[in-house]
């Protein structure tokens, strides 16, 4: 995938716009000015680490691993709000491919992504964590449009989304970037700046801040601000294809320095459960969580996961979460 997304970069630079299986000209509209390799390099690298776009957009085979031959290609009815009943609550991952995307401006990919509005003016459901992702800088929302734009188009449509248990009348607001924690290091202390490169990558374009906060299905602001990082956000195994004999819920981690959470824990041992996908005392981490050599996470920078570490390490604690046991079998 890595080579055919450089082939087709390559060929970008050179024509100035993206084939995408027959609707070049409109991809070509949307994109007037090519970007340059390091800004699709950079958004290959967040789309499939930092951002973890893969984790919702790709299809799964029976095991729960990403169908890699149809990277970003959507997810029918990837969602379920309403798993007893399959005429409601079915919320599909879209082509995110330039087969998928071919009408769509660049704004309007940035407008989805990072405001939670779709294409047609219409709001998208919080699933999609674009209230977290709207914090993010400029440059990193273009290279991942830049990414986007840069893949091979794989054809395929999703469904429209079934009905609603809930009203949605309007995007969730974004997270308050005054509601992302600070962390406790003085501003001169030799570790202040890895931390906020932490916090950066955690909390304002990263998806840990949207996992391990608490999600409230029908609320305005979906995630509980209250609790930022304290984890007890719940995930069907069903949702996230966990074959058996996973729990039917997993419960995300306190990930704050709380003795619920990861009090203890140094930046090192934060980067290495994100590269390992174990905790320091060798526990597997539950899927979804999507540490370790095949997960999202695994892939971060060496650099970015110490950061994220020195940012979760010394923010304050949040009490009360949940650590998640998994039975064989159920595990990365």
């Amino acid at each position: 995938m890595r080579a055919a997304v450089l082939v087709v970069l390559a060929s970008a630079i050179v024509t100035g716009a993206c084939d995408d299986a027959g609707t070049s000209a409109t991809a070509s509209a949307a994109s007037s000015v090519a970007p340059d390799a390091s800004a699709i390099l950079r958004g290959e690298y967040l789309v499939r680490s930092v951002a973890g776009c893969g984790e919702c957009h790709t299809p799964r085979d029976a095991s729960g691993a990403l169908d890699q031959s149809r990277w970003l290609a959507g997810v029918a009815n990837r969602f379920d709000l309403v798993p007893d009943d399959d005429t409601q609550g079915g919320i599909s991952a879209p082509n995110l491919t330039p087969a998928g995307l071919s009408s769509w401006s660049d704004a309007d990919i940035q407008r989805a992504m990072l405001e939670g509005i779709a294409q047609d003016g219409t709001p998208l459901f919080p699933v999609m964590p674009y209230y977290a992702y709207h914090n993010m800088a400029a440059a990193d929302a273009q290279a991942i449009v830049a990414y986007l734009r840069a893949l091979p188009a794989i054809a395929g449509t999703t469904p429209v989304r079934q009905p609603l248990p809930v009203a949605l009348t309007a995007p969730a607001p974004p997270v308050p970037e005054s509601a992302i924690p600070q962390t406790t290091l003085p501003p001169a202390g030799p570790e202040y700046a890895a931390a906020q490169r932490g916090r950066y990558l955690a909390g304002e374009i990263g998806f840990c801040l949207d996992c391990h906060t608490p999600w409230r299905l029908g609320e305005a602001q979906p995630l509980d601000l209250t609790r930022v990082f304290g984890g007890g956000r719940p995930f069907s195994s069903h949702d996230w294809v966990v074959p058996a004999p996973a729990p039917a819920v997993v419960w995300s981690y306190d990930v704050t320095p709380d003795p619920t959470g990861i009090a203890g824990w140094t930046a090192n041992d934060v980067a290495s459960v994100l590269a390992e996908g174990k905790t320091p005392g060798g526990t597997e981490l539950c899927r979804p969580m999507p540490a370790g050599p095949v997960g999202a996470l695994g892939a971060l920078s060496a650099q970015d996961a110490h950061d994220i570490g020195q940012y979760l390490t010394t923010i304050p604690p949040v009490p009360g979460g949940v650590v998640p046991t998994c039975p064989a079998g159920a595990v990365e």
